[in-house]
C-alpha cells in the first residue's frame, strides 16, 4: 500500500500535548502505512519544516494539530501555503476550532484514513503593511488581524477606509479586522457580532472607540480595507491571530482583504455550528430542554 504522510504540529513543552501526539505516531493503523512528520514552531509565530524536509511537506495528505485554538491558529497558517486539511485535537481550554477529545485522537486518525470526514472551508485575511506607500510585510490570519496601542493609556488616531470612501476617523484603542471564524475570537469580546462561518465578509470592530458612531461593520467580501494611522502617537502594534508581530509608526498603513485561498478544515462530527455555539458560549442553556446534539453523534 501506498505510504500516506501526515503533519502532527504541537507544543512540545506541554507534557499532554506531547503524549497525545506520541499515542498518535506509535498507533497501529492496519494497512495504512503512515509517515508522521513533525512541524517545528518559526520565529513567526508559525509552524515551519525545516527547509530540507519542505518538498516531503507538501505531500502531506492532511495535518493534525494537538493543542488549544493557538496551536490550531500556527499550524493552520503553515496548511494554507501547502492547501492541505486540518484536523484539531482540543488539549487546551476552550477549544472552538478544535473539535477532537484527546482520548479518541488515534481512532479519529483512523477515521481519516478510511476517508470518513467531512471538509469545511474557512475564509482567511490578507494584509498588506505599508510604510511610506512601499510594502514591507504580508501577513495571513483565519482569526484576526489587530491594530492596538501599546501600554501608554491614551487612545491612538485611526483613519479607516473602504475602497476610496472613508468609513470612520477615529480616536480608540485599537481595531480588529477579522474573518467570520473569528467573530467569536477577540471581535465577540469587544461587542462585534457573531458571524457564521459560511458566510464570506470581513467585519470591522473598533476597541473602546471615544465615539458613539464609531460601531461594527460587516463589510463584503470583495471590500479592499485601508487603516492609516495618524496622530502623535508612536507606540502601535499589529497582531495576527492573537500574536504581536510588528511595531507601527505614525504614517504607517494596513490593507487588509478576504485571502483568495481558505483554510481546509477536517469534521468528523455531525453536530452544528450553533451547537458549537451552545457547548462553548453556553447559548441557550437557561433552557434545560436544550439538548447537547453531540449526544446523539457517534
Amino acid at each position: 500500500m501506498r505510504r500516506k504522510i501526515a503533519g502532527i504540529f504541537f507544543r512540545q513543552d506541554r507534557k499532554l500535548n506531547v503524549e497525545i501526539a506520541d499515542k498518535v505516531m506509535s498507533a497501529d493503523y492496519g494497512d495504512a502505512k503512515v509517515e508522521f512528520m513533525l512541524g517545528e514552531e518559526g520565529t513567526d509565530d508559525r509552524y515551519v519544516p525545516p527547509t530540507e524536509r519542505w518538498g516531503d511537506f507538501r505531500r502531506m495528505e492532511f495535518a493534525v494539530s494537538i493543542g488549544g485554538d493557538g496551536t490550531f491558529l500556527r499550524a493552520a497558517r503553515t496548511v494554507r501555503d501547502l492547501g492541505t486539511p486540518l484536523y484539531g485535537i482540543n488539549a487546551g481550554k476552550l477549544g472552538f476550532l478544535v473539535s477532537g477529545r484527546p482520548e479518541n485522537a488515534v481512532r479519529d486518525v483512523r477515521r481519516i484514513l478510511s476517508g470518513k470526514y467531512d471538509l469545511s472551508t474557512r475564509s482567511a485575511i490578507s494584509c498588506e503593511l505599508l510604510r511610506r506607500g512601499v510594502t514591507t510585510g504580508e501577513l495571513c490570519a483565519l482569526n484576526e488581524i489587530v491594530i492596538s496601542k501599546g501600554s501608554l493609556s491614551h487612545p491612538i488616531d485611526l483613519s479607516v477606509s473602504a475602497g476610496d470612501e472613508t468609513l470612520y476617523r477615529m480616536l480608540a484603542d485599537g481595531i480588529i479586522i477579522s474573518t467570520p471564524t473569528g467573530s467569536t475570537a477577540y471581535s465577540l469580546s469587544a461587542g462585534g457580532p457573531v458571524i457564521h462561518p459560511d458566510v464570506r465578509c470581513i467585519l470591522l470592530t473598533p476597541v473602546c472607540p471615544h465615539s458613539l458612531y464609531a460601531r461594527p461593520v460587516v463589510m463584503s467580501e470583495n471590500e479592499v480595507i485601508e487603516i492609516s494611522l495618524a496622530g502623535d502617537s508612536d507606540e502601535m502594534f499589529l497582531s495576527r491571530d492573537g500574536l504581536i508581530n510588528m511595531r507601527l509608526h505614525k504614517g504607517d498603513s494596513a490593507r487588509i482583504s478576504l485571502d483568495d485561498r481558505g483554510i481546509s478544515m477536517i469534521k468528523l462530527d455531525r453536530s452544528s455550528y450553533y451547537n458549537v455555539l451552545r457547548k462553548k458560549l453556553g447559548w441557550g442553556r437557561s433552557s434545560n430542554y436544550i439538548k447537547d446534539e453531540t449526544e446523539n453523534t457517534n
